[in-house]
């Protein structure tokens, strides 16, 4: 219909444009009316005005009471009424809460009106909302006698108080009358017990008898409270808010209250507890017809909830819907919280309503579970509403409210109002109006003829309508367009300027009012480019008055100039804002200024206009809250404003205000820019009326007052050089101002001032004229000085660096300071202040930036590089400074000058010690500083000096690594004599004592430590001193609170200890007396509980000798260090004490030192004696084992048995009785224990090597000895990972050698019981997979001795059943065992003994058949590739564990037949065999002649040459590339998935002699050799002498004879290419071999024994070393088919 038509545009031009001119109230900024539609249950909510919410639901639950509405609507008005304007307000809300389309109402008006105690409501105060409620019927009673009755019936009640006498017949009642019931909630589980409280029946008798008023004399009486009325509405409030008569403070209970949907209150009611048959005389009764029909039941209608606490919290309320008969019938609840209103399932009350606590899942690291964690809850019921319940016909009425038409006129207008903002507001709307003003006008004919039109009605809807709006995603286009069209028009700019120009209405309520900034920028910048867009036709016009005839009369009056141009019409119209419209603490006066500013940067006739105007004292007086007689300033508020002023706060009080808000900093430089245009040449042109609003006035007020609220300083700044150029007069009195500022403020409000000082301090050169700034302010800056020091010396200290001026000046001027203020001044932040002004003179930034950043000032600069330039002057500050050392005495008088003044000045002087150049110098001044220390600051009985310690401090690092400082000391015998006496208080409880022996004990004892260190006469001197001792005793037990000085004191005992060649005899002597003296002192002071860190390390350094260590014994030592060991034990298996581990061992160490040096001497009395006394041992071997787990390091376990060992050795007896059961116990719990077992980070696994535990498991859930090996905690079976292997023995070694030591132990002493039994071959079953020989060799032993205690104990051996299983498993799973030679002998003796409980004849019969087919299948396998030497190496352990196990059952059993191809396998393999060997001897013998040759040239070493031919070599032609392929063969991928246990090593069973260790060919070859290839060689020699040792005891087995006697004589010469990589281990093993004879050892021999039995085990087994493979082959194979040749009596001879 627009389209083309001119007509029809202009008629909806005129229609649109009216709904959007100042016509209505204006709208709410982010206004979005579809976000306030009232909720779907229909019900309106309040708006909470800040902390209201107390009087929402106050309201909420007395407008959804019928009879209360229908009062409050029906209420008259009267000329006396009280209260009237509160009823109105009242009906109002009402009116709105039954009939608004709204969300919610804003209840600001009844606030307003509504007073409380006599003051109005305060919209940011919580009340009580029982209080609020009471006080709101009351004042609801009190309006007339109408709503007095209605308030009486419906919620006023009466409680009477009967006092009944006992002993006469007289009653006495009173009459209480209440509209709220309180019920008790502290101690009380719900609301009947609170009522049972409440009429409880008290007996007056004894001293508080009751005073009969009728008799006039003291009676028995029973007094009780009755419920005389109940009103229809019952109000409870629910006492949640207690006085806490400790604390002093108001606290919320917050425990669980019950209430109940339905409440009976018959039982409390009068009638029923003073019954008719009670009542005597004097007892009033009213008749009340209407009681005989009331109903004492009654319905919850309403819970008013808060959350918080009883300082603060928010109320909400739950009512149920009692005006709808049929939401009351189906039980409807609603929330109404505030604005929100929502149904709400009544279902939730207890929950939501009771209190009490509530638990939820919450995650702990420590245990890594989640674990319920309860707390309280913080919300519960306040007050409750329960409505008396009403006969059917009275709960199903309808109910009509009586709603004058004033009120039902005025919500109607409202709604509607509010139904066209809803169609306004809405993006389909905001689209039309799109169309209407930005495509419409381009299909007119002719749209230059509409552009004004079109341009009006676009500002007018942008600015009236959008920009108020919450949702504009199109802003930028109506800007866009808006520039657009003001482009396209300059009437349409015309327009937009004399509209504001006239009217202020736009550029109050955007530029001034807006909350939001974004809209403000856009307002501010649309308004300059409307002006840049008028200013080539308009700018003439700026000063040219507003004369209708043209004339330029430039006489006119200031109010006419610029009258011709809507420009400046406009900017005098913002301009008289400012004087009239607005004060200067608004909030949003930004974009205001900054318009003002972007229009007088546009050019010179726009700064003169504002300059014309005298816009400059316009600013000022605004500033400055000045008001001339006819221009008084008023505030202006929108409407809006005016209705939102108390919630918004947009104003704030001026006197209250302690700094200018930001947005006047537009102001200063807009001010500061008018000033400089206003320049000509060399002079201002400013009015005299600008210049006295900036300069007149006592003390430049205007630039004090802005300086002081810190208002751009930058362009103050700016401003005071304006003014001040070619004005050397106005700057002097402006400085002088400043500094008379400095003087008078606080050093808070002083810090704008000195920031001004610092710009003006900056300024160097520039235009001409400008005064020299500089130099005034150094002038001036000591007259302030005395007011503000702090202050102006850190303002110094910045100023220095930058300006050399003031460095030279304050350098050269140190004289006149420094004393005075870092020494002199009382405050210690002014002698900070000049350290760091001392700091600033050395033009250094790393020094100066690592002296401020450094927490602690008493640190020396290390190694930093200077400039020469900056060294002299740091040498010239510190000259001056060490100078002072001899007037500093005049300031350590504690009672006149304090124990502080000196800390900054000998913290600086430490700081300067840069190199060893100013630490000589302070040579010259030592007396200087020892004549201060020594008597003023060592003898004062000053807990806390802290001037020592600084001096301390200084003292210590100008003497380290400076030994000509420390001669000075050493050879001044009156410091030498003095220096020990220094007063120390070791009061341990007091933090601040604590704190500065913590600063100051390291540097003292420092400073002896280096004059003990180049003087060994002062370090006797000192060793002998009492103070010394006296730090010992006092000091070091406290290492966790002194750790540097207890470090230092230790060095010190280091030192007193330490002996030199050319001692003599009276110095060694005192030496021992001092450790003697020392060691006794801490034996009798330390608490082994608390101080295991000086234990620890005082014992490392004192025992040195068995004498020492003795001493200790002997002072019941150890039971301290059993204390301390009990601690550390107690704190290793807390969740954070894991950083004890290294003290336990250290311990452990020294235990174990002390143990040992007491074994030899057990013989003494007195040493028997001193173990006695240690009653703990038992209990501290138990400890000790409970460490024995995978949570601990293996260093910590290794110490724990190494010192169970020593326990053991020291009382044999003690310990076997105690620890055998203990131990046998724990390993028999998990063997029959279903309970997986817990591994600790340290147990071996093969996917983490090194052994990092993760952060769950890194310590036991308790104490525990688990050192059991089950079967499924094995990974891998032995050989097949020689790593793991490795791990796991390195683990489980130490352990199984601590039970052999048990054993060989209780033989000696003939203990050797049947637990022993019993732990020992339960230890060895689980030791099988680390193919340990100790068991074996322990019994085989034993069954070589003839004693009874020997046959007892094999007798009890073979019947145990694990033994039996240890059999079994050696010959089914672990048979490559069997090539170990004791081991093999082992099962010669025993296997026959309990050949019956290990396999029935068929078991036997089988295993020897399976075997027999194993060793076919496997030669055959091995068949097609023989000359392969991988498969020869893989195949040989097993052969030939085989064909031994093959060879014990033999000797149990003979099958009936053989199977017949054994016989030509073991020939062909044995052929084979042979043809390798023979290929490997001329292979050798061929290497040796070239060694020799090439030794003989000076050739390579042999490891080179070897290395390099192995590359030459072929499989076939070098079977000795075995030794070197046997690391890969021993590979995890290169093993059968199908073997077990199997070893890939055999040992053949012969007995060499080792090569020397010192053998360079064994050190050359060893390099070459694979570990687990040479390891093993060794266990053929060793395992061969043991089995020659034992010849003669397997006679009995005739046919096996051969296999144990079969030797080698040759062999010895090729043992020394295979040399062993652990030579002690084996010549221990072979000294055991050959020391071994069957017999007890003497208890003085048993250690040695011990130690070469444990040796020779691990050496056989844990570092098994393979000698000639193909060898030892080749014997076992003669002597098998000897064997099988004689059992199947074929008679036919092996080949030899």
């Amino acid at each position: 219909m627009v389209k083309g038509s001119v007509e029809n545009y202009r008629l909806i031009h005129n229609w649109v444009m009216a709904q959007h001119m100042q016509s209505h109230a204006p709208y709410k900024w982010d206004y979005w009316p579809h976000e306030d539609v009232r909720a779907e249950c229909r019900f309106v909510g309040l708006t909470n005005l800040g902390a209201t919410c107390y009087l929402a639901s106050t309201i909420q639950q007395l407008y959804m009471i019928p009879e209360a509405r229908q009062a409050v609507f029906t209420a008259k008005y009267s000329e006396d009424m009280k209260h009237k304007t509160t009823l109105l307000e009242l009906q109002k809300m009402f009116t709105y809460l039954m009939e608004s389309e709204c969300k919610a109402y804003n209840p600001r008006p009844f606030c307003k009106t509504y007073t409380m105690d006599k003051q109005p409501l305060n919209t940011g105060e919580q009340k009580d909302m029982t209080e609020f409620f009471t006080d709101l019927i009351t004042k609801i009673e009190e309006m007339s006698p109408e709503l007095k009755n209605t308030v009486k019936s419906l919620f006023g009640g009466v409680i009477t108080n009967n006092v009944v006498s006992l002993d006469c017949e007289h009653v006495s009642q009173t009459a209480e009358e209440f509209y709220t019931v309180r019920c008790q909630v502290a101690d009380m589980k719900n609301i009947y017990e609170s009522l049972d409280e409440v009429t409880i029946k008290d007996t007056l008798e004894g001293d508080n008898m009751y005073t009969c008023s009728h008799c006039g004399k003291k009676v028995r009486a029973e007094k009780r409270a009755c419920f005389k009325k109940l009103p229809r509405i019952l109000s409870f409030n629910t006492m949640r808010y207690t006085f806490n008569m400790v604390t002093m403070m108001k606290e919320k209970v917050n425990t669980h209250f019950s209430f109940p949907l339905r409440l009976d209150m018959t039982p409390y009611t009068e009638d029923f507890l003073m019954g008719k048959s009670d009542r005597k005389e004097g007892f009033k009764e009213v008749s009340d017809h209407s009681k005989d029909t009331e109903s004492y039941e009654y319905d919850l209608i309403g819970v008013t909830v808060h959350t918080g606490t009883a300082d603060g919290g928010h109320y909400y309320s739950f009512i149920r819907d009692i005006v709808n008969p049929h939401a009351y019938k189906n039980n409807k609840w609603y929330l109404f919280n505030d604005a929100e209103v929502k149904p709400f399932d009544s279902a939730q009350l207890a929950s939501e309503c009771f209190g009490g606590e509530m638990t939820t899942k919450t995650y702990d690291s420590v245990t890594d579970k989640f674990m319920d964690f309860s707390f309280e809850k913080t919300h519960s019921a306040y007050m409750l509403f329960y409505k008396r319940m009403e006969p059917e016909e009275e709960n199903g009425k309808e109910y009509k409210f009586d709603v004058s038409s004033e009120l039902l006129e005025w919500i109607w207008h409202d709604n509607m109002q509010f139904l066209q903002d809803k169609n306004i507001f809405e993006h389909t709307y905001f689209g039309f109006m799109w169309q209407l003003c930005s495509c419409i006008p381009s299909t007119l004919p002719d749209p230059k003829a509409v552009s004004l039109m079109t341009a009006k009605l676009s500002t007018s809807f942008v600015l009236e309508t959008f920009i108020h709006s919450k949702e504009k995603p199109t802003m930028l286009q109506w800007i866009e367009l808006l520039t657009k069209q003001f482009n396209n028009s300059q009437a349409a700019c015309e327009w937009f300027l004399d509209r504001m120009a006239d009217d202020d209405w736009w550029p109050m309520q955007i530029l001034i009012k807006c909350p939001n900034q974004i809209v403000r920028q856009m307002f501010q910048r649309l308004c300059i480019h409307v002006i840049q867009r008028l200013r080539p036709v308009h700018a003439h016009l700026y000063l040219q008055p507003g004369m209708e005839d043209g004339s330029d009369d430039m006489d006119a009056s200031v109010e006419d100039i610029g009258g011709r141009s809507c420009v400046t019409r406009f900017v005098r119209t913002l301009l008289l804002i400012m004087e009239h419209g607005v004060k200067p603490h608004s909030k949003h006066l930004t974009e205001y200024f900054a318009f003002l500013y972007e229009f007088a940067k546009m050019g010179e006739e726009e700064s003169q206009f504002l300059l014309s105007l005298q816009a400059i004292s316009t600013m000022v007086h605004f500033y400055m809250g000045t008001k001339g007689p006819e221009n008084p300033q008023v505030e202006v508020l929108s409407e809006e404003e005016g209705e939102e002023e108390e919630e918004e706060e947009d104003i704030l009080s001026l006197a209250e205000e302690k700094y200018r808000p930001a947005a006047l900093e537009k102001m200063i430089a807009l001010v500061a820019l008018l000033v400089e245009q206003s320049r000509s040449e060399r002079h201002l042109t400013l009015s005299q009326t600008d210049m006295a609003a900036l300069t007149g006035g006592k003390g430049f007020p205007f630039l004090f007052q802005h300086i002081r609220d810190g208002i751009n300083i930058r362009q103050t700044c700016n401003l005071i050089f304006s003014l001040c150029r070619y004005n050397n007069r106005l700057a002097e009195h402006i400085v002088s101002m400043l500094f008379t500022s400095i003087a008078k403020l606080t050093p808070e409000a002083a810090n704008p001032f000195f920031k001004l000082l610092t710009m003006l301090m900056e300024f160097a050169g520039g235009p001409p004229g400008m005064p020299p700034f500089a130099s005034y302010i150094l002038q001036r800056i000591w007259e302030v000085i005395e007011y503000n020091p702090s202050q102006c010396l850190d303002w110094l200290a910045v100023q220095t660096p930058r300006n050399k001026l003031a460095h030279s000046w304050v350098l050269q001027n140190m004289e006149n300071w420094v004393e005075r203020f870092l020494l002199a001044h009382n405050y210690p932040r002014v002698r900070t202040s000049a350290a760091y002004l001392l700091v600033s003179l050395i033009p250094s930034n790393s020094f100066r930036q690592m002296f401020r950043s450094t927490r602690s000032l008493h640190i020396p600069t290390r190694d930093l590089p200077l400039s020469p330039d900056t060294t002299v002057v740091l040498h010239q500050v510190y000259n001056v400074l060490l100078g002072l050392l001899s007037r500093a005495k005049l300031y350590v008088d504690a009672a006149v000058h304090g124990t502080t003044k000196l800390v900054p000045y000998f913290s600086f002087m430490t700081y300067c010690l840069i190199s060893k150049t100013e630490k000589l110098m302070f040579s010259t001044y030592f007396m200087d500083l020892w004549n201060l220390f020594q008597p003023k600051l060592s003898e004062p009985a000053i807990a806390t000096n802290h001037n020592k310690q600084a001096l301390l401090s200084f003292w210590y690092n100008v003497c380290a690594d400076c030994p000509e400082n420390i001669r000075l000391i050493v050879q001044n015998p009156v410091v030498t004599k003095n220096i020990a006496f220094n007063y120390i208080l070791a009061d341990h409880d007091d933090q601040d004592v604590v704190l500065f022996n913590r600063g100051m004990l390291p540097a003292y004892y420092g400073i002896l430590r280096l004059c003990c260190e180049q003087s060994p006469a002062f370090t006797r001197q000192l060793a002998s001193h009492q103070n010394i001792q006296w730090a010992f005793k006092n000091l070091t037990p406290h290492a966790s609170q002194y750790p540097g000085a207890v470090e230092e004191l230790f060095n010190l005992m280091q030192l007193f200890i330490a002996q030199r060649p050319d001692m003599r005899e009276e110095e060694l002597e005192d030496i021992k007396q001092f450790k003697k003296t020392t060691i006794s002192c801490y034996l009798r002071c330390l608490d082994g509980r608390s101080c295991w860190t000086t234990l620890i390390s005082a014992f490392r350094i004192l025992l040195e000798s068995d004498e020492d260590r003795l001493l200790v014994v002997f002072n019941r030592g150890l039971i301290l260090m059993t204390e301390s060991f009990n601690t550390l034990h107690m704190m290793y298996h807390e969740a954070t004490a894991c950083h004890v581990t290294g003290d336990l061992v250290e311990l452990l160490s020294i235990f174990l030192s002390v143990l040992k040096s007491t074994r030899p001497y057990l013989q003494r009395k007195d040493v028997k004696q001193a173990l006695i006394q240690w009653q703990e041992r038992i209990e501290f071997a138990h400890k000790l084992l409970t460490l024995l787990n995978s949570y601990s390091p293996p260093e910590l376990r290794n110490a724990c048995i190494d010192v169970l060992k020593e326990l053991v050795l020291l009382s044999p007896h003690d310990f076997l009785h105690t620890l055998v059961p203990f131990l046998q116990h724990n390993h028999c719990t998990y063997h029959h224990s279903n309970i997986p077992m817990s591994l600790g980070p340290y147990f071996p696994c093969r996917e983490n090597i090194k052994l990092i535990g993760g952060k769950s498991n890194i310590r036991p859930p308790r104490p525990e000895l688990n050192m059991c090996l089950l079967p499924t905690m094995v990974e891998t079976s032995k050989g097949k990972d020689d790593v793991y292997d490795r791990m796991l023995l390195d683990y489980f070694f130490s352990y199984h050698q601590f039970i052999h030591l048990l054993c060989r132990v209780a033989i000696n002493c003939e203990k050797f019981t049947e637990t022993l039994v019993k732990l020992s071959i339960l230890v060895a079953y689980e030791g099988l997979p680390l193919h340990l020989a100790l068991f074996p060799k322990l019994w085989t032993e034993l069954c070589q001795t003839q004693s009874a205690m020997s046959k007892n104990c094999i007798k009890l051996l073979c019947e145990d059943p694990v033994f039996a299983e240890y059999i079994k498993c050696i010959l089914m799973d672990e048979r490559t065992f069997l090539n170990n030679n004791i081991v093999y002998t082992f099962m010669t003796h025993f296997l026959l003994k309990v050949q019956g409980q290990v396999f029935s004849e068929a078991n036997c019969a089988n295993l020897i058949s399976t075997l027999i087919t194993n060793l076919i299948n496997q030669y055959q396998n091995l068949q097609s590739d023989f000359t392969n030497r991988i498969e020869i190496s893989k195949a040989s352990a097993s052969l030939n564990g085989d064909l031994r196990a093959l060879a014990l059952l033999l000797s149990v059993h003979t099958p009936k037949q053989l199977n017949p191809a054994l016989i030509p396998t073991l020939q062909e393999l044995l052929s084979k065999c042979r043809t390798c060997l023979q290929q490997r001897t001329s292979l050798q013998e061929q290497e040796a002649k070239e060694r020799k040759t090439k030794d003989d040239e000076g050739a390579t070493p042999v490891k080179r040459r070897r290395v390099s031919s192995d590359e030459e070599h072929t499989v076939d032609s070098c079977i000795s590339d075995m030794k070197t392929e046997t690391r890969e063969v021993l590979t995890p991928t290169s093993t059968s998935d199908n073997e077990t246990r199997d070893s890939s090593i055999i040992d053949p069973g012969t007995e060499q002699d080792l090569p020397s260790p010192e053998n360079s060919s064994v050190k050359e070859y060893r390099m070459e050799v694979p570990s687990s290839f040479s390891e093993d060689m060794s266990n053929i020699r060793s395992q061969h002498a043991e089995e020659q040792s034992n010849n003669g005891r397997f006679e009995d087995c005739k046919e096996f004879k051969d296999l144990h006697c079969s030797k080698d004589s040759n062999l010895a010469e090729e043992e020394s290419e295979f040399p062993s990589t652990s030579i002690s281990a084996v010549l221990s093993d072979l000294a055991d071999l050959r020391s071994c004879d069957g017999q007890a050892l003497p208890s003085q021999d048993l250690e040695a024994a011990l130690s070469l039995s444990c040796g020779h085990s691990r050496g056989l087994f844990s570092n098994m070393q393979q000698h000639d493979i193909l060898d030892t082959l080749c014997r076992t194979i003669e002597s098998t088919i000897h064997v099988v040749t004689r059992i199947s009596g074929k008679g036919n001879q092996a080949a030899s």
